[in-house]
């Protein structure tokens, strides 16, 4: 898998899903060539692991982009306040490339959402937190958030076999 650089000139709206882009694609580098047991090794007992940080970056772009923002009803997110880290849980019956797939179908959902937006200005169809939020804070957000769990992978795959990329 390869990575496609965001343009260095362009609009607002495509600068940002670009960026957004290749962050999620090098979420799933990072998980290329690996076996189920490395995709799943954790440097920490409290760490995640490679694949339970893509499962949780897909389960919060369903949340902020289809069910928040677009207010489209689905499966929520796995997760309480009692235990709010249960969508980073992978069940053993659910390889590498299912999880993949399932982050890269979120993602195409959540780029319609953004494309079809009139304006990144628009609010959140569901509150959240209380209190609605612009397409655009959701954006950037989740740029912070995917950037945030790439860093966490970069790291996370060196351990595991030596492996970097830019």
């Amino acid at each position: 898998m390869t990575r496609t650089n965001p343009p260095y000139a362009a609009d607002e709206r495509t600068m940002l899903v670009a960026f957004l882009d290749y962050y999620r694609e090098t979420m799933l580098i990072k998980l290329d060539g690996l076996t189920e047991d490395q995709a799943r090794w954790t440097p920490a007992p409290t760490s995640n692991s490679l694949i339970s940080m893509v499962q949780h970056l897909a389960w919060v772009e369903r949340w902020w982009f289809a069910q928040c923002f677009a207010g489209i009803q689905l499966d929520d997110p796995p997760g309480s306040d009692e235990d709010p880290d249960a969508d980073f849980r992978v069940p053993a019956d659910r390889s590498g490339p299912e999880v993949a797939a399932f982050y890269r179908a979120e993602w195409e959902r959540a780029n319609t959402v953004i494309l079809g937006a009139a304006s990144l200005d628009d609010d959140s169809k569901v509150a959240a937190r209380g209190s609605p939020r612009s397409l655009r804070w959701i954006v950037l957000h989740m740029i912070e958030e995917t950037a945030r769990h790439a860093g966490h992978a970069d790291i996370t795959r060196e351990l595991i076999d030596g492996s970097v990329s830019d």
